[in-house]
Order: C-alpha cells, then sequence, then structure tokens
C-alpha cells in the first residue's frame, strides 16, 4: 500500500537526518526514525479515510432521498476504489457498503461477491448478511463457517450472536444453538436479549428477534407486521386488522 511506504521512507529520511548530522549514533536514531514512520503512516491513513469518507457521505445522501437513487449511490461508492491502492481496508470497506445496498434490496445475487471479497475485512453486518444468503441457498456448511469469521470480530454484538442461534434453530441443530448461546452470554457481558435467547432455547422455544425491529427485518427472515390501520369513527376494524397481516 502507498500510505505504507510513503511512511517508512519518511522514517528513513527522518533517521539518515539524526544519523548524517551526527545528532544521534545509528543505534540511537532507530527509534525516532521508527516513530516517525508511526506518525507519518497515522497521518497519511487518516488523509484516505476522510477523503473515503466523503465519498461514503455522498453516497448516503442518494440513499436517503426521496426516493432512494439506489444505482446512483453504488456509482458513487465505487468512486472510493481509487483509494484502494493508498490504504489497507479501503476497498473491503467499500465492497461491503455495496454488498449490503444490494442485499437490502434483495438482490442477493449481485450483493453475494461484494460481501464474499469483504467477509475479512469489512463491517460484521455485511458478514451476518453473506451467511443469511448461504442460509437461504442450503449452503449450511458454507452458513457455519462465515458465522464463526463474523464472530471473531463481533463478539460483543448480541444480534450476531442470536441470529446465528436462530439459523441453527432453524437448521433442527437446538443443542448446538444452545452451546453457542451459553458463550455468547460470557462474550456479550450478560446482554439480556442474548440470555433471553437462551432461555428460550433451553425450554424448546423459538428465539423471538423482533425486539430488535429494524434490525432484524432487514435480513429477510421473517417479513415485518404492518402499520395498525387508523380508526375512524363510524368505521369497521376486523380482527385480522387489529392483529397486523404478516
Amino acid at each position: 500500500m502507498r500510505n505504507v511506504g510513503l511512511a517508512i521512507a519518511a522514517g528513513v529520511v527522518f533517521f539518515a537526518l539524526l544519523f548524517v548530522t551526527h545528532l544521534l549514533s545509528a543505534y540511537e536514531a532507530i527509534v525516532p526514525g521508527v516513530l516517525a514512520a508511526a506518525l507519518a503512516y497515522y497521518l497519511l491513513a487518516r488523509r484516505t479515510f476522510k477523503q473515503v469518507e466523503a465519498v461514503f457521505n455522498e453516497a448516503s445522501r442518494s440513499l436517503t432521498s426521496m426516493p432512494p437513487r439506489l444505482e446512483l449511490a453504488v456509482s458513487t461508492l465505487e468512486k472510493a476504489y481509487a483509494f484502494a491502492p493508498w490504504q489497507f481496508g479501503v476497498r473491503s470497506q467499500v465492497d461491503s457498503q455495496i454488498g449490503v445496498i444490494y442485499f437490502l434490496q434483495q438482490e442477493f445475487k449481485k450483493a453475494q461477491p461484494y460481501l464474499e471479497r469483504s467477509l475479512s475485512l469489512g463491517h460484521w453486518m455485511g458478514g451476518a448478511m453473506l451467511g443469511v444468503i448461504h442460509y437461504k441457498r442450503k449452503e449450511h456448511e458454507a452458513m457455519k463457517k462465515t458465522f464463526e469469521t463474523v464472530l471473531k470480530r463481533a463478539k460483543g454484538q448480541g444480534l450476531a450472536w442470536n441470529l446465528y442461534a436462530y439459523l441453527l434453530l432453524q437448521l433442527g441443530e437446538r443443542e448446538a444453538a444452545q452451546t453457542l448461546l451459553g458463550e455468547a452470554v460470557k462474550k456479550t457481558k450478560n446482554d439480556p436479549k442474548v440470555q433471553e435467547a437462551l432461555l428460550a432455547v433451553q425450554n424448546n422455544k423459538k428465539i423471538n428477534m423482533r425486539g430488535y425491529k429494524e434490525q432484524w427485518y432487514q435480513f429477510h427472515l421473517e417479513r415485518p407486521p404492518q402499520q395498525q390501520p387508523t380508526f375512524m369513527p363510524g368505521g369497521r376494524v376486523t380482527k385480522s386488522e387489529r392483529r397486523g397481516r404478516w
């Protein structure tokens, strides 16, 4: 990555200046040289990520417009690939963002390659969505391997643990789900939702994910309830309308 190369060069130059001018011996100049390289890398990486952030903000405006301009948002995000040669991790972040956009639109075929490329370094949410794609395609071993990777970076995220346990239950692997949630309680420092999920599994019940609201429904595993109709004077609301349809 170019930022790394420039940072190393800065460190070498600083080391050489201290040594050539006889301010420090070669041995003594090593530490200042390393510190100079580290500082240069921090500043260069910060500059690059700010440039990437500006692109992300531009794409966000397309997503939040009415109606959302999804293809424009994706094409805007692709501009950030130009910074990938400069900074490690940029490409994964861009791939993750694009993959999530396609996933939310249920364009799973388009989303999958982006989410696969970003699995190791992208946001854990994108990895969880990739796991759901594998589940929907009945690629159960791939689903499990994906969530193993996700949970390494989302140790404190109760949603990630509960989502994986929910999918294991859907596959009939109740014992595996219970073992997983037992570990999750410790990793999430007794997250109430994780504790509730563990209790449900121990009592041979389903895991109720609706408490996560929009975070849960974005995985397209359960349809959100429709908004309750407004009662109009003189009007009649049926029982099914009161309950809301799924």
